[in-house]
């Protein structure tokens, strides 16, 4: 369908309005006359159709490919197909950024219905209609312009402002109460509150297990991964650490086929994730991002509901109790009703981890979640994902934060080149790594 919509968008857009109207009025009369009697405007408003689609495909077009393509990663994570993905995101959030577009798009319609006239007119009728012309120009008498001018405004100029209104409103959003987002003060309070809600160190999750068999992935001819394997245990925390470009966050997302691998397997509590649906493997293994991948037209309780009303099909009422209840567990009770603009960077965050929590996963992925927090932030984010692992919680955490490995780490495991280098507890990792390649890392992060 792609080039024939390419073709149709070329000669509509590169014809003049007034010549496509005329092809059809007349080129078509016989047909028109046929199906819709002798009134040409008809086939008028079918070649005004025809130019308005096609400028509208565009401007719809750029419209979804402006949305980050994280928000449908985000999507996917969350086990929405890629229709439900579209339809709840993507799409509103691109018609919302070229609404104004849009709006002038149909105005220039509205303006363009005036050149179908032309096809009402007989041979004589436009001779007399030259003669007008010559005259207005001689006499100066302009009212029949001049009111048709008065029309057209009193159509276009109100729908213009009243766009304007609604597109300003869009932008601004709800932010909830309070202003901007929340200072480092703010957040460490947030997160001791978080700490004293907390259930402690006592297992309260289902804990899955994953085993990676001989894993190999690669983009076209680069080979990503290179026969990995790898044991995470349930309810253990597992980092994974290495230098840029060494497969890390490639491995995560094929644990929760984000990416689909070349060769091997990967089981989830024995069962191979490559015989599932997506879709219900990733209720089973959440995802949290290292750019959060909120959805910025919905607060932070509507980002955390949201799973649950679409995927699961929970009741509103009750998604809402999940909802705030994981936004009191991660210190944001008090700013559920806040779009992601309306929060810091590490509120952000802790409102994703809230999000792949409401899911009930199994196990949880993090990619690099720290990597684009101020610094005073990154703290409170770790120490949250610390008190995950203390109460059974599986995890994979891509991370260079050496400090949260060592401390929260069951199992360490170092990447290089796709590749598992060597794997094992903080201790030995740390304090007696055995290859020269990890001890060489070692030398330049510590």
């Amino acid at each position: 369908m792609r080039l024939p919509a390419r073709i149709y968008t070329d000669i509509f857009r590169g014809l003049p309005a007034i010549v496509t109207i005329l092809i059809i009025g007349q080129g078509f009369a016989r047909i028109g006359r046929e199906l819709f009697g002798p009134s040409p405007f008809p086939l008028g408003i079918i070649a005004l159709s025809l130019i308005a689609g096609a400028y509208i495909g565009e401007i719809f077009r750029s419209g979804i490919q402006s949305v980050e393509r994280g928000q449908m990663e985000a999507c996917r994570a969350l086990s929405m197909s890629y229709g439900q993905g579209m339809r709840l995101i993507v799409i509103p959030q691109g018609v919302r950024r070229v609404l104004p577009a849009l709006v002038n798009q149909f105005i220039g319609n509205v303006k363009d219905s005036s050149l179908v006239y032309f096809l009402g007119l007989l041979a004589s009728e436009r001779e007399i209609f030259r003669v007008g012309q010559d005259q207005a120009v001689v006499t100066g008498n302009l009212s029949p312009l001049l009111l048709a001018g008065v029309f057209y405004l009193l159509i276009t100029v109100p729908l213009t402002h009243f766009v304007n209104y609604i597109d300003a409103r869009l932008r601004l959003g709800r932010q909830g109460r309070g202003s901007g987002a929340a200072s480092g003060l703010v957040e460490v309070g947030e997160l001791r509150a978080a700490s004293s809600t907390a259930v402690g160190s006592e297992p309260r999750f289902k804990a899955g297990a994953l085993k990676v068999r001989d894993l190999s992935m690669a983009y076209g001819d680069l080979d990503v991964l290179k026969g990995v394997d790898l044991d995470i245990a349930p309810g253990t925390v597992t980092c994974i650490i290495g230098p840029s470009g060494s497969g890390k966050s490639t491995l995560l997302r094929c644990l929760n086929r984000l990416v689909e691998p070349k060769r091997g397997d990967i089981l989830l509590d024995g069962e191979s994730i490559l015989a599932m649906k997506p879709e219900s493997l990733r209720r089973r293994v959440g995802m949290v991002f290292q750019h959060f991948n909120l959805f910025p037209d919905h607060t932070a309780l509507e980002n955390v509901m949201l799973s649950l009303t679409k995927i699961k099909k929970m009741p509103r009422s009750e998604a809402r109790g999940i909802a705030e209840a994981r936004l009191t567990e991660v210190g944001l009770a008090e700013r559920k009703d806040h779009r992601p603009a309306g929060l810091s960077g590490g509120q952000q965050q802790r409102v994703a981890v809230a999000r792949a929590l409401a899911m009930d996963p199994e196990v949880i992925l993090f990619d690099e979640v720290t990597s684009a927090l101020d610094p005073e932030l990154v703290k409170g984010v770790l120490d949250l994902m610390a008190n995950l692992g203390r109460q059974g919680m599986t995890m994979a955490v891509v991370t260079h934060e050496m400090g949260f490995a060592r401390r929260v780490a069951d199992q360490v495991v170092f990447m290089d080149e796709g590749r598992i280098i060597e794997a094992g507890s903080p201790q030995q990792i740390f304090d007696s790594p055995q290859s020269e390649r990890l001890k060489r890392f070692l030398a330049e992060v510590l």
